[in-house]
């Protein structure tokens, strides 16, 4: 009997990759990224099963990237976010946490990152509210290198993303002071203001530390 395997990197989806990331047991990781049901496996040679998951513990590793705007899967298009001011904060909770288990989660970060297309013209195009009710199993499809390109592109945007979001908290804490100015004419305490800024801080502290954290996971 002979399986179908995947030969390079590219041919490997993100659900195949997730596979080859997160199981230990090799007969798995083949069944899996061939398709081959536990049964059949059984009545192969242990060898061919071995000499299989060598070739994709190796093609693993052959890491390459592709980055694209906009994607094709089970008929609906969807697109990489294109505007960072509008990148909301349960997005950024939803993307913390599945970076704590990057391999894991990986699909769940792409649906973060890709959504369904609401409007398109030409080049341009908007993409529907983040939900956190997105179908994430759908991007296990997706080319393993397309996955790596768009990590590559979200890391690398990381400093115009931090930029974006420090912005908008500042902006929150300037709403918040003249907010309590406005009240009863009362001027803005000193410890009104040092909460803010206080919160401020830490919350860039923690945009921050959200990206180193996603960069290890996707090395390791």
């Amino acid at each position: 009997m002979q399986f179908k395997i995947p030969k390079t990197y590219s041919d490997l989806t993100l659900g195949q990759l997730m596979m080859l990331n997160t199981e230990i047991d090799p007969a798995k990781r083949v069944a899996y990224c061939t398709d081959t049901s536990k049964e059949d496996l059984r009545k192969m040679p242990a060898k061919e099963i071995a000499k299989a998951d060598e070739h994709l513990m190796k093609i693993k590793e052959e890491e390459t990237g592709r980055h694209f705007k906009t994607i094709t899967l089970d008929g609906n298009e969807y697109g990489f976010i294109t505007d960072w001011s509008e990148f909301s904060l349960g997005e950024w909770i939803d993307i913390e946490e599945y970076c704590k288990d990057f391999w894991g989660n990986a699909h769940k970060i792409l649906a973060v990152l890709y959504r369904k297309l609401h409007r398109s013209q030409g080049e341009a195009y908007t993409i529907k509210p983040y939900t956190a009710k997105e179908d994430a199993e759908v991007f296990k499809q997706l080319s393993a290198s397309v996955f790596g390109g768009s990590m590559v592109f979200f890391f690398t945007s990381r400093r115009r993303l931090l930029n974006t979001l420090q912005q908008s908290l500042v902006e929150v804490a300037r709403k918040t002071i003249n907010s309590a100015n406005d009240g009863g004419g009362t001027p803005c305490s000193t410890p009104l203001q040092m909460r803010s800024y206080s919160k401020l801080t830490r919350l860039r502290s923690w945009v921050q530390r959200l990206f180193f954290r996603t960069l290890h996971f996707s090395k390791t």
